[in-house]
């Protein structure tokens, strides 16, 4: 499944078809039936949403511009990046005990590994598909 679409002149990213295949490729890698998909799906989406903020909080933090940084503001970053990982790491805890509710152990486990098997999957066919060309599919 692509997850690039022809929006407007030039190739551009199209959020929904990317969320679309990502929710394939889950589910299918998942073996998530209907009634799971029905109770997962949800919960999945406001904890990617949770994570993506956090994720985005953490790129600030790290990439601050300043040459001439104090001691009291790098201190501040370094306990801001800590926080940070310390909130995704309880969303996390949180969403993998709220998921165990409705997933089998195995499918918990193997959720993390299969996100990132997902990356990996896209990151290859958009690489495959630049060396073809913008025309080809």
């Amino acid at each position: 499944m692509s997850v690039f679409a022809q929006r407007e002149p030039g190739r551009r990213f199209d959020m929904e078809k990317f969320e679309a295949a990502k929710i394939a490729f889950l589910s299918q890698r998942l073996d998530i039936t209907p009634e799971q998909a029905t109770e997962f799906w949800p919960i999945y989406n406001l904890f990617d949403k949770k994570r993506k903020e956090i994720h985005t909080d953490l790129r600030k933090v790290m990439h601050q511009k300043d040459e001439n940084i104090s001691s009291e503001k790098a201190t501040e970053l370094i306990n801001k990046k800590f926080e940070l990982q310390q909130k995704l790491l309880d969303s996390e805890k949180d969403f993998t005990q709220e998921i165990s509710e409705i997933l089998n152990p195995v499918q918990v486990f193997k959720l993390g590994e299969i996100e990132r098997e997902f990356l990996r999957h896209l990151y290859r066919s958009t690489r495959e598909r630049g060396k073809r060309g913008p025309d080809m599919p």
